[in-house]
């Protein structure tokens, strides 16, 4: 598997996203399906804005839950599933939003 620490990512498709008190709840239109997010998965969603790396999200994380260290493998985990789901996808850096 590849270093995805490095890796940019950008949310992608027409979603319906509601904020639910453990995170977020989201249609996908096209697909008709429903995904269901913890805080810490909608978190990493809501960084994936094209301009933020893999590690550069995991060091968001870090300070947003208060960690001990940046939880890079997570995060690169986390990232590999929305993507596997079809909520976010790869890209070059961007210097504007997705």
């Amino acid at each position: 598997m590849t270093d995805e620490s490095q890796a940019y990512f950008k949310r992608m498709g027409d979603f319906e996203c509601n904020e639910v008190p453990d995170g977020y709840v989201i249609y996908d239109h096209v697909s008709e399906s429903v995904h269901y997010l913890n805080l810490t998965a909608a978190a990493v969603f809501e960084l994936c804005d094209g301009r933020s790396s893999a590690e550069a999200i995991a060091d968001v994380l870090q300070d947003l839950f208060d960690l001990s260290a940046p939880p890079r493998g997570e995060v690169d985990a986390c990232l590999l599933s929305l993507a596997s789901q079809g909520l976010v996808t790869s890209c070059s850096p961007s210097s504007s939003a997705a």
